[in-house]
């Protein structure tokens, strides 16, 4: 048996959270015994076709340059009907599994998905996220572009048998977006690779090979550098905490739009001994990171999916103070929502800080029971294994 991943990312190596998903999914069905192929795109050369064979699952990945708009239109109506085409040519496919809207939506425009049942996953809604991309920038501008990723996005999902989510959040803006009846929409949280990301016996060897600063208490964040994370409120609430005592450290990991902003921000407020940014952390990092740091704090001002950085933190032991937004209310509120700030204001975010440093920080045994009921926590709710499992159960009971 067949499947057909489609997704306007790339499966292989991945860094964000939709393409953490995509490559677990289809890695995971792979070794389920199913045949597991993925039409991917990255970002580069328009017209250009890799196929490779990633542990399993047969990926061809073509370039499209988002930059060049009528060669990436092209390519976008032409290049994924050859892949496709390429794949089926043995045998059909008894799903489809779909990951973002736009080469899938070519490819029905094309005829090609026709009767091939197709499961969509919603990560988020794509005309909030490019609008939130822009900031402050073009303004009104952007709305005729977001205005179409909204209809072709809800073009997909009409045409799809069911749609997973990561939360309960997301659920609910399918159905007040899109108007897709609940009935249509399965909620299946995401996963941590729990051999992967486990907690240390030795911490403070972590924090030295870091370079985490002697005396302090870390905290640590790991974001795409965009405005909808919150940095900004966050290295605030670092500031009105610093102006009480002097003991935390911020460590912000990961790149993006906001960097320059966010450094303007560390220099003009003082917090150059106070805030380190240590740039895109690599994946085989990331654990020791995780280990290292006290607290995990998710400053998140909107759009919230899921956040498997949550999960990620607290496989590690690490517990994760957030901001009460999406997904990470589902997550921490499980947990303990002692755990949630207030709010997304600066000062929510001090105050929640304080009070988990002096809640728990402070007394060694309380703190390190939390460790442990944290890395408890997500293997009892959090694997990939059971979220693949979940996955596979929808493909036997909706598509063969």
């Amino acid at each position: 048996m067949k499947v057909l991943f489609i997704a306007d990312t790339q499966l292989d190596n991945p860094t964000s959270g939709a393409e953490q998903v995509l490559n677990k999914q289809a890695l995971g069905l792979s070794q389920k015994n199913l045949g597991v192929f993925a039409i991917t795109r990255k970002n580069g050369n328009s017209g250009c076709v890799e196929y490779n064979n990633i542990n399993g699952v047969i990926d061809g990945c073509y370039r499209a340059d988002a930059q060049k708009v009528i060669r990436f239109f092209i390519s976008l109506f032409k290049i994924p009907v050859r892949i496709f085409s390429e794949f089926k040519k043995n045998s059909s496919f008894i799903a489809s599994i779909c990951h973002q809207p736009f080469t899938f939506f070519f490819l029905i425009i094309n005829g090609k998905l026709s009767d091939i049942p197709v499961l969509y996953v919603f990560h988020s809604p794509n005309h909030e996220e490019f609008l939130l991309s822009l900031g402050n920038r073009n303004g009104y501008r952007g709305f005729p572009q977001a205005l179409i990723r909204k209809m072709i996005e809800g073009f997909c999902l009409r045409r799809s048998r069911k749609i997973m989510v990561l939360s309960q959040y997301m659920k609910q803006k399918v159905m007040d977006i899109h108007r897709i009846p609940a009935d249509r929409i399965v909620v299946n949280p995401g996963g941590v690779d729990l051999d992967r990301f486990k907690s240390s016996n030795n911490r403070k060897r972590l924090k030295e090979e870091l370079q985490f600063p002697v005396g302090k208490i870390h905290l640590l964040t790991i974001r795409n550098l965009e405005p909808r994370m919150g940095l900004d409120n966050l290295l605030k609430a670092i500031l009105l905490l610093k102006d009480k005592e002097n003991t935390v450290h911020l460590i912000i990991g990961g790149d993006g739009p906001e960097r320059k902003n966010l450094e303007n921000m560390i220099q003009d407020y003082g917090l150059i001994h106070d805030v380190t940014m240590t740039g895109f952390i690599r994946s085989d990092r990331l654990s020791k990171y995780y280990c290292a740091a006290d607290f995990f704090i998710l400053p998140t001002h909107y759009l919230e999916g899921f956040g498997l950085v949550t999960p990620e933190s607290m496989a590690c032991g690490t517990p994760v103070i957030g901001t009460p937004v999406g997904g990470t209310r589902e997550i921490l509120s499980g947990f303990d929502p002692q755990f949630l700030f207030e709010d997304v204001t600066p000062e929510a975010m001090a105050d929640g800080i304080k009070n988990s440093i002096e809640s728990h920080f402070q007394y060694p045994h309380r703190y390190n029971s939390l460790r442990r009921r944290c890395r408890e926590y997500v293997e009892n709710n959090y694997s990939w294994q059971r979220h693949v499992d979940q996955l596979k159960s929808m493909i036997d009971k909706l598509f063969v």
